[in-house]
């Protein structure tokens, strides 16, 4: 598999999202309302060494995508590692204007003829019951966003990944992992809350060399079924791993996480939110530090 970016900037404090706090959360989304905000701290970021980013398909992404795409420091020398699908975007605009017009909005992204032919072959792959022909083309769409930039990775939303392990649809795996090799040249990733678990039924099924992320720190907090369970799949060959939720929410301090990182030399990146520029700076030599 090909290097991956050493730290990954994570997309939650530049879209107001915090697990623990909503009220931290709406002041985080209130701050970077404004663009100049998420500018600079996109540009700090990028100066300090961090040229990468996680980024789902939330709303505000276009925004952000819109803002690497134009800016002269950071065009062309940044990498996005997209998170597919933003799953409560398709539960609230489907039951505001129903999913064909969800559907029909994100196809206008893609043009004219583009279009057309996504919609034709998606009707050809439902009217033949052809399950993972819809897969492929709703990877497609949630794509369009992200049309002409440096991709490092795709990601599987761990709220698919858990739910196709829980009702036994493995195959659901090899389909995405197959399409985005396929399609655009990168690794297709998954993210779960149930490593162990995961790493299983891709061992099952003959993979190898795979990326996986999940949340990793001492405390155990998303992990499942237990902080040491996880530690020897990640410990096991085979397996790429990136961590997030390292800092369990705040519960941890920094130099404990990144110390508790470091002791893992399987583990080579790092996903981690920033949005203050002291943030990124003790973040940055921290990892730098410890994750060789």
């Amino acid at each position: 598999m090909k290097q991956l970016d050493k730290i990954l900037l994570g997309h939650n404090p530049l879209f107001g999202v915090d697990h623990l706090s909503q009220e931290r959360g709406n002041a985080k989304q209130q701050k970077f309302e404004n663009k100049s905000a998420l500018v600079e701290v996109l540009r700090y970021a990028h100066s300090k060494g961090v040229k990468a980013m996680m980024m789902s398909t939330h709303p505000r992404s276009k925004v952000i995508l819109d803002i690497l795409s134009t800016d002269p420091v950071l065009k062309d020398d940044f990498t996005v590692y997209p998170l597919l699908p933003y799953i409560v975007k398709y539960v609230r605009q489907a039951n505001e204007k129903g999913m064909f017009n969800v559907l029909t909005d994100l196809l206008s992204q893609a043009g004219a003829g583009k279009s057309l032919s996504m919609m034709l072959t998606g009707m050809t792959g439902l009217v033949g019951g052809n399950l993972y022909k819809m897969i492929k083309i709703l990877i497609d769409i949630e794509m369009l966003p992200f049309k002409g930039h440096k991709i490092g990775a795709i990601f599987m939303h761990d709220a698919l990944v858990d739910l196709a392990l829980g009702l036994g649809c493995d195959e659901a795996f090899d389909v995405f992992r197959d399409h985005i090799q396929k399609e655009y040249g990168v690794p297709g990733g998954l993210i779960s809350k149930n490593v162990p678990l995961l790493r299983n039924r891709l061992d099952e099924r003959g993979w190898d060399d795979y990326l996986i992320m999940a949340a990793f720190n001492k405390t155990g907090f998303y992990l499942n079924p237990s902080l040491d369970a996880t530690i020897k799949a990640v410990q096991k060959p085979g397996m790429n791993f990136i961590p997030m939720s390292t800092l369990a929410a705040g519960a941890i301090p920094p130099e404990e996480a990144f110390e508790f990182i470091g002791q893992f030399p399987e583990i080579k990146s790092v996903v981690v939110g920033m949005s203050k520029k002291s943030h990124i700076d003790q973040t940055v030599d921290l990892i730098n530090k410890y994750i060789k």
